[in-house]
């Protein structure tokens, strides 16, 4: 089978098996803390509308960073379009892939130690219950059911 390049250069552009794009340092990204930011084609196909975040609009910065982290052809669009502070203080409350989170923070140890600051009042430390489940989750117990002979 022969091997077709993407046309943006990426030799997988399947996001699911692709090894996410990193930066070395995350003083390394300069992308901007406000207004609109426009991701490049392949992150968001379609309508050029769909592809513009606003930057003030907390949901609209998280989607913009998810579809970024989760899509970029290399670590040159992260640096392009992220900023430093601003991926700080909403990391914990980016839905990424587990594998995409893992190696942002084996690359950046500092960014498992950020406390979610986009929700105001929250604290990042849960109370653990016994067993290591957070405290307010009970496990369900298992009732027997009598089943009749016949």
């Amino acid at each position: 089978m022969s091997f077709v390049p993407a046309r943006d250069g990426r030799k997988n552009r399947s996001a699911a098996t692709r090894a996410p794009a990193i930066p070395d340092r995350i003083e390394d990204l300069h992308g901007h803390s406000l207004g609109v930011l426009e991701v490049p084609h392949h992150m968001a196909p379609g309508h050029p509308s769909r592809r513009r975040y606003d930057l003030e609009d907390p949901a609209q910065l998280r989607h913009a960073y998810e579809q970024v982290l989760c899509e970029a052809a290399g670590a040159g669009e992260v640096e392009d379009l992220i900023n430093p502070g601003t991926l700080r203080r909403v990391w914990r409350d980016l839905h990424l892939p587990s594998r995409v989170r893992e190696a942002w923070e084996t690359r950046h140890p500092g960014l498992r130690r950020t406390v979610n600051r986009t929700n105001p009042g929250s604290d990042d430390v849960i109370t653990r219950a016994r067993k290591g489940r957070p405290a307010g989750f009970a496990r369900r117990g298992r009732t027997q059911i009598a089943r009749a002979v016949a």
